[in-house]
């Protein structure tokens, strides 16, 4: 089973509540703190799906890279 879109699915379903909890707060007048600290960890957890998604992404670049070689070079490999 491929586990990179279920992965995927589950950092952008946080990030996507991180926000909501953002939104939440705003309509509680919240104290400077706490929104600080509410918009701060939503940008923290937004910061670590982007950087885990390249890295995810990015593996799956270098396997299709692999492969495109690999077929490139077999009519020219032993026979």
């Amino acid at each position: 089973m491929n586990w990179k879109k279920p992965t995927l699915i589950a950092l952008w379903s946080l990030v996507a509540l991180a926000w909501l909890g953002v939104v939440g707060i705003s309509f509680t007048d919240p104290s400077k703190a706490l929104w600080v600290g509410t918009v701060a960890g939503a940008a923290v957890i937004s910061e670590i799906a982007v950087w885990t998604t390249a890295a995810i992404l990015g593996l799956s670049v270098i396997e299709s890279r692999k492969r495109i070689w690999a077929r490139i070079r077999a009519p020219f490999g032993q026979r």
